[in-house]
């Protein structure tokens, strides 16, 4: 299956809203301002959010739009435009004049998926690389488990603290075992936290922190794993964990189920944060690389 097709079946269920939704209010009807209200309710009511949907609709009014014109018309419009949207915020985890090692510091809110996204990485990034990941969520012996049982499986080494242990000082430690035994890369995981819980993300403040000091001059990289099930409140994510840990990179999961894709592009317009990958599955090969246009399409279920 390729990228675009493992987009579509994973973005289904907003694909079908959108273009059923699009077609039904064009089909056999000339554009005029009650379609277009109606295609502005069908792009608010998928996640596109109210600045994304006022500059698609803007688009549409600004288009010489005859008689003839036909939904297919309209959903490549709005594919295209969503894809000049996306494309600014196109971005590989690892760029061509990155200098190693590199640390990956994963964040984000209970159960959107970071543990199971780290395992899915490895595989990416490993290419004969040396891959330490570091357990810091010390509180929660089953997500250690997890964690070393990913690790395992995709060759990395795992390294762990004492349950209980402070965060901070196994994320330190894991920095100094990086430097000494010549590492490429270090993915360290943190307990899942809600974001307007200010205890937590203090927490996760002082692992930066203490990251900082041991890797001066090492490449630090914060991704942000956000829940594609969580719609709009993706939104509001972005905007705390961004203020208080400069987030560098996203990663979006499950959007094989009944996820809506449509507020990734209101982050995408809002924030100037890269996406990386969007994850459509559990297993080890469902993690892809962003693609802006063949998300767009996917989307709005249009053949290339």
């Amino acid at each position: 299956m390729n990228i675009v097709n493992k987009f579509r079946s994973g973005l289904i269920k907003t694909s079908n809203f959108l273009t059923s939704n699009i077609i039904h209010s064009i089909t056999s009807k000339k554009i005029n301002p009650e379609i277009i209200q109606d295609i502005e309710t069908t792009l608010i009511s998928a996640d596109l959010g109210l600045e994304v949907t006022d500059h698609l609709i803007s688009k549409i009014k600004a288009t010489k739009i005859n008689d003839h014109v036909d939904s297919t018309f309209i959903l490549k419009l709005l594919s295209n435009e969503i894809s000049q949207i996306l494309l600014e915020r196109e971005e590989n985890i690892i760029k061509t004049d990155d200098i190693l090692p590199i640390i990956f510091l994963f964040i984000g809110v209970n159960g959107s998926g970071k543990t199971t996204t780290i395992g899915k990485l490895i595989k990416k990034i490993r290419n004969n690389k040396k891959i330490l990941v570091a357990a810091c969520d010390t509180f929660r012996a089953a997500a250690i488990d997890q964690l070393k049982k990913w690790s395992k499986s995709q060759g990395a080494d795992f390294f762990q603290g004492s349950i209980n242990q402070d965060p901070a000082s196994v994320a330190y430690s894991a920095c100094e075992m990086t430097k000494n035994e010549k590492y490429d890369y270090l993915i360290i995981d943190t307990a899942g936290r809600l974001s307007n819980n200010t205890n937590l993300l203090n927490q996760l403040i002082k692992i930066k922190s203490v990251t900082n000091k041991s890797a001066i001059n090492l490449t630090i990289k914060t991704i942000l794993v956000l829940d594609g099930t969580n719609g709009s409140n993706m939104i509001s994510q972005v905007e705390t964990f961004g203020k208080s840990l400069d987030v560098t990179g996203l990663i979006i999961t499950k959007l094989d189920g009944t996820a809506k894709g449509g507020a990734l592009i209101s982050i995408a317009k809002k924030y100037q944060i890269p996406i990386h990958f969007v994850g459509l599955g559990e297993k080890e090969d469902d993690l892809l690389e962003f693609k802006a246009n063949e998300f767009s399409q996917s989307l709005l279920n249009i053949e290339n």
